[in-house]
């Protein structure tokens, strides 16, 4: 069995196969400065370090500096760098002539001697030039590690150029940033998920924020982009992957990443490479050993010292707040109906949901308030606020699919049919919309054009676009690893099931994602319930009969319907919502759930069958869900037989927990698969494709019906070719028979589990199994009730 970790390269190798765009150096100009008064001082930066560094690259025995000091300590290094040709890790970070800037004033800094500034300058610079010669002039390489030292020396010396013109022209300059080398190399970052470690890390540092501490394994979380090299050249097919995992962790960590850099240095040839929503793209290699090639090095060091911070891909709407130790948000209302309107504060230092995907709508959830904490004083949470981007419409007008009119849609409809009694919880929306920031004293719309303004990627392909959103709702909530017993997960997953069918009946809204990212925990009076949210993937069916389509498989792998999956014709319905909500109660149960089962990591699963519904190609996903869920003793011996069961429990037949989950699982995969109510024939059963014999049974109906199961014209050759009927596409013409079974068997689960939760005593196999025919003998008689109401 493959580890967690090579999964993890499997599937980055998959992405970079799927999602690369090579030799685009147009991403180049994403960083260049906007205002022309900055790009004047980005050329006079780039003249003076490349003119510098030509006229010092000469062997020392000919160029016209003959001595130069050893380089100057550096801050959290170990004493002066080493030959690159023997150096296993570089004493890097920050320079020590460097890291004091953020700490003086400019008269401090103009009463400092000019002229000694100058030749500390020149020699600072020359001996990170003579830590890179032997690369920049193309000497064969040995070891990986020794590019580190002249790598970190070629950032540090770009700094120091950046550094002495804002001595020169203080702030009227318009440097906003030093971008550095962090203080180690081939190091494991303090909040990795894995044990993967990275080459190298680059930093930045706002020239008007104090100079950052000094750190051995700096973190993801304030990495700016990451550099993986190889020695040899050309061997980006194998360095990129790489990268790719780097920067999916630093999604991960990184609360205000809107999109993020990259490098891909292979021998003396380095790929800058930008990752959005969809797709990296990496420029044509520079050749560092070739004075264009490193100018070009140089020019993108510096427009990164100079650009704007939604250039180098941070969002300029969120900001953390040192003093207060939270974070800042800004929130848009759509209501305003103009984008000039100034969005609502939020502060939150709460995350229950990650962006812990490379590609996609990049998801995160913040529990916050409107209220300003005060300095020292707890903050409590009153809202909480989803921020992704999303696939829509240039114009809101024509964006059919905008989760937040979706939102307004259940808070104003469900708020008028469902009553108190009803007892279900729903999103409430509180304000939303398309995120946009301040630049040059006016508002602009945070989306995937302006994300690749300036490229030649801004227009095309504009399927592809996306809108930067933010919605705030009233409800608090946790994740579902957060739940305690089996009693608080049924009930939740049967609240959100019970939620869901009222939304898909009084507002014709089909969710269409269901998984673990998507459901929050309530807790109301003590009492664990579910609240489902996050409907980006969501479909209006009063709009949607106008047949639109969405650019993308929608939902995530684990939890997908097979349907879904084989991305067929066949209409995705209410059953495609229950399916994926079956698989997502056997992976929960599977890695174990409240504090009395044992728990499985992620990696435990490799061994078990279940782990076959995460692994690409999709079609082995397909195969393997088929095959489980194909017979009920199927998957009861493939899924159900490996749920985890309680702490100390020497019998898991006897584990009162684990049979509820098998009993929950089983007859749900009954009625979804084999449904056995009147009208629904045999047809409707099974999870494959189901060949008729060449005698018609008498379940096909008329023989009208028959003939039209066939080919028009292929009637001659009926005798030879079986025919296929697909039991997907027939249970979606009993949809509402089936569904009404399945409304039914969760009111019965969600009854007896909220009773179990106020009166938490291990239950009997026996009240696990009669739980759903008690509540089959309630709805009938609220039929009855319903047919003498429609009587009177």
């Amino acid at each position: 069995m493959k580890t967690i970790g090579e999964e993890r390269r499997n599937e980055m190798v998959d992405l970079y196969g799927k999602h690369h765009v090579h030799d685009n150096d147009s991403i180049l100009n994403l960083t260049e400065p906007l205002k022309l008064t900055q790009q004047g001082t980005a050329l006079t930066i780039a003249d003076e370090a490349v003119n510098f560094l030509e006229a010092n690259l000469r062997p020392k025995s000919t160029r016209l500096e003959t001595t130069a000091p050893p380089p100057k300590q550096v801050k959290g290094g170990r004493g002066a760098k080493k030959s690159s040709s023997t150096s296993s890790s570089t004493a890097i970070g920050i320079p020590s002539e460097l890291s004091s800037l953020g700490d003086m004033t400019m008269d401090e800094k103009e009463a400092e001697d000019d002229d000694d500034d100058e030749d500390d300058d020149d020699s600072a610079r020359i001996a990170h030039i003579d830590e890179m010669r032997d690369w920049l002039v193309g000497k064969p390489l040995r070891l990986e590690s020794g590019m580190y030292g002249p790598i970190t020396a070629f950032v540090s010396y770009v700094a120091l150029c950046v550094q002495a013109q804002r001595d020169k022209a203080g702030s009227t300059a318009g440097i906003r940033r030093l971008i550095y080398p962090a203080d180690k190399a081939d190091y494991q970052p303090d909040d990795s998920d894995d044990k993967t470690r990275i080459d190298i890390g680059l930093c930045s540092m706002d020239l008007d924020d104090p100079a950052p501490t000094a750190s051995t394994r700096t973190p993801y979380h304030k990495l700016l982009a990451v550099i993986e090299a190889k020695v040899r050249s050309g061997n980006f097919k194998e360095a990129f992957p790489q990268l790719y995992g780097y920067t999916r962790q630093m999604y991960q960590a990184q609360h205000n990443l809107r999109s993020a850099w990259g490098f891909a240095i292979c021998g003396h040839e380095v790929c800058v490479c930008h990752f959005g929503n969809d797709k990296a793209v990496s420029s044509k290699p520079m050749d560092v050993t070739t004075p264009k090639g490193r100018r070009a090095f140089i020019e993108l060091f510096v427009n990164w010292s100079i650009c704007e911070d939604f250039q180098i891909g941070r969002d300029p709407t969120i900001g953390y707040l040192p003093d207060l130790d939270c974070w800042q948000i800004e929130c848009p209302d759509d209501t305003a109906h103009d984008i000039d309107t100034e969005p609502r504060r939020y502060y939150f230092n709460e995350v229950v949901c990650h962006a812990d995907h490379l590609f996609g709508r990049h998801t995160r959830c913040f529990l916050a308030t409107d209220t300003k904490p005060a300095v020292g004083s707890p903050l409590v949470p009153t809202v909480v606020i989803k921020d992704a981007w999303v696939f829509a419409k240039p114009y809101t007008g024509e964006d059919v699919r905008d989760e937040t009119k979706m939102l307004k849609k259940i808070r104003a409809t469900l708020g008028e049919h469902i009553k108190p009694e009803d007892d279900i919880i729903y999103p409430e929306i509180v304000m939303g919309g398309r995120v946009s920031f301040v630049l040059d004293h006016a508002r602009i719309e945070d989306n995937t054009k302006v994300m690749y303004q300036g490229s030649d990627l801004a227009d095309k392909d504009p399927d592809h676009f996306r809108v930067h959103r933010r919605i705030v709702m009233s409800q608090i909530g946790q994740r579902l690893h957060t739940l305690e017993s089996v009693d608080e997960f049924i009930t939740v997953v049967c609240d959100v099931m019970r939620c869901h069918n009222a939304i898909f009946e009084h507002c014709h809204i089909l969710h269409r994602d269901i998984s673990d990212n998507n459901i929050l925990v309530v807790k109301l009076g003590g009492i664990a319930r579910g609240l489902l949210i996050d409907f980006d993937c969501a479909i209006d069916m009063s709009i949607e009969k106008a047949g639109t389509t969405r650019p993308e498989m929608t939902g995530t792998l684990p939890f997908m319907s097979i349907n879904n999956l084989s991305e067929s014709n066949v209409k995705r319905t209410v059953l495609d919502d229950y399916e994926s909500m079956l698989y997502l109660v056997c992976w929960s149960a599977t890695l174990g759930i409240g504090s009395s089962q044992h728990h499985r990591e992620g990696k435990d699963l490799e061994k078990l069958p279940i782990a076959r519904w995460r692994k690409v190609p999709i079609g082995a996903i397909i195969e393997a869900k088929s095959t489980h869920l194909g017979t009920e003793n199927s998957l009861n011996t493939n899924i159900a037989a490996y749920f985890s069961s309680a702490k100390g429990s020497n019998d898991a037949n006897d584990d009162p927990d684990r049979n509820m989950l098998t009993s929950f699982v089983t007859i749900l995969r009954n009625i979804l698969f084999d449904n056995t109510s009147e009208g629904v024939g045999p047809e409707c059963r099974g999870t494959s494709d189901i060949e008729l014999p060449r005698v018609r049974p008498s379940w096909l109906g008329t023989g009208a019906e028959f003939l039209s199961a066939l080919d028009q014209g292929a009637l001659s050759s009926a005798r030879d070719k079986p025919v296929v009927i697909n039991p997907f596409e027939k249970r979606v013409e009993k949809c509402d028979i089936i569904v009404k079974d399945l409304h039914v068997f969760i009111g019965g689960f969600w009854k007896f589990a909220m009773k179990r939760q106020s009166n938490p005593k291990p239950a009997s196999q026996e009240q696990v199994e009669t739980a759903a025919e008690d509540a089959k003998e309630e709805d009938k008689d609220e039929d009855k009730d319903d047919a003498v109401e429609d009587d009177d």
